[in-house]
């Protein structure tokens, strides 16, 4: 499977990087943050335009345009995360990641998503309060107002189960926006972790789906129906790669095949249990 993720979050992550969300993975350490990061990737359209920026290269992409960027600390002149984030910048992205967001940074990323160049990153934080109130105090300090770029917050933890250790999402929460008056975010839960259970819930709607995507498709609320539609049958398509071919490359040519012939028809093909892409 996709680390920590149900093929239903990953069905609608998916849907949401085809419209080019921001979205941050938050938890503290060894919570399988990166791990979770590189997966998500496999979703980016693959004919966008990626840079990524790490302190050690850590994630790897299958897209054809993918620079990796490293930041140089030792050698010579330093070359910062802050440093590298500017610059890519001027080269005008699709999709920016940045391996672990800890300083000014953070800053530079939130202005990105203002500028149209959605963000994927780590942070180190175990709530949504906690998310906040790293972003907008010291080093990072994004003004409050500028946080709703960032479209979702994902949190993830290692917790036991049994005798064993498990990684698991614990919520995927999609961020409205700031209310000065009471000086939090608006956001609602779009999957929240059934610890009783072991299992993810998805909790029956998803304000982005029904906004952000809507609205790049041009679809009334009369379509409504056909969006969750569709992000089941993606479901059944993932839940089928997870089964029969689980690796990340199979993941990536199905995600290519999906973006040419489109959702139903590859449904159709797991229907039969044929190979998703020709």
């Amino acid at each position: 499977g996709w680390g920590t993720f149900t093929a239903e979050m990953a069905a609608y992550l998916w849907m949401l990087f085809d419209v080019g969300v921001s979205a941050f993975v938050n938890g503290e350490t060894a919570s399988g943050k990166t791990t979770s990061l590189t997966a998500l990737t496999s979703f980016i359209t693959s004919d966008s335009k990626i840079i990524s920026i790490e302190e050690t290269p850590e994630v790897n992409l299958l897209h054809r345009n993918w620079i990796r960027e490293v930041t140089r600390m030792h050698t010579g002149t330093q070359v910062t995360m802050f440093d590298l984030l500017k610059a890519a910048l001027r080269q005008r992205p699709d999709y920016i990641i940045v391996g672990e967001i800890r300083g000014e940074e953070g800053r530079v990323a939130l202005q990105a998503i203002e500028t149209g160049h959605p963000v994927l990153s780590t942070m180190h934080a175990g709530s949504l309060g906690q998310l906040f109130q790293r972003l907008t105090s010291d080093p990072i300090n994004v003004p409050k107002s500028h946080i709703d770029g960032l479209n979702l917050a994902i949190f993830q933890a290692r917790m036991e189960r049994g005798n064993r250790l498990i990684r698991r999402v614990t919520s995927i929460n999609e961020i409205i926006g700031y209310e000065p008056d009471e000086n939090r975010l608006n956001y609602l839960p779009a999957f929240l972790y059934d610890s009783s259970l072991d299992k993810m819930r998805f909790m029956g709607s998803s304000y982005h789906l029904e906004t952000k995507v809507l609205a790049f498709r041009g679809w009334g609320k009369n379509r409504l129906r056909e969006l969750y539609d569709e992000m089941k049958a993606r479901a059944e398509i993932l839940s089928f790669l997870a089964e029969k071919y689980p690796r990340y490359s199979d993941v990536w040519r199905t995600v290519v095949e999906v973006k040419n012939k489109g959702v139903w028809e590859v449904h159709r093909r797991v229907k039969e249990r044929k190979t998703p892409w020709k």
